[in-house]
């Protein structure tokens, strides 16, 4: 995999490189899913097709078995008062 460096603007924005653009078919107007993992940052185009289950794990502490998500979020849901 090429490595290519790109810079952050003062607002917090990163352009991604024609290469990458081309190879990913990446378009203006397409939705990117951004995430952490350590170090990392990876994003990801996101088709229109994505369920919760695409986003599960995502967030850092969360079980990444969608079951256990689900107990976790009525856990969560429980506290929420209408």
């Amino acid at each position: 995999m090429k490595r290519e460096a790109v810079k952050v603007t003062r607002k917090y924005q990163v352009t991604i490189p024609k290469a990458v653009r081309k190879r990913l078919k990446i378009e203006i107007g397409d939705e990117l899913s951004v995430a952490e993992k350590g170090e990392t940052i990876v994003m990801k185009k996101l088709d229109g097709g994505e369920t919760l289950l695409d986003f599960a794990g995502c967030w850092g502490g969360y079980p990444e078995d969608p079951d256990e998500l689900t107990k976790e979020l009525r856990k969560l849901w429980a506290t929420w008062k209408a």
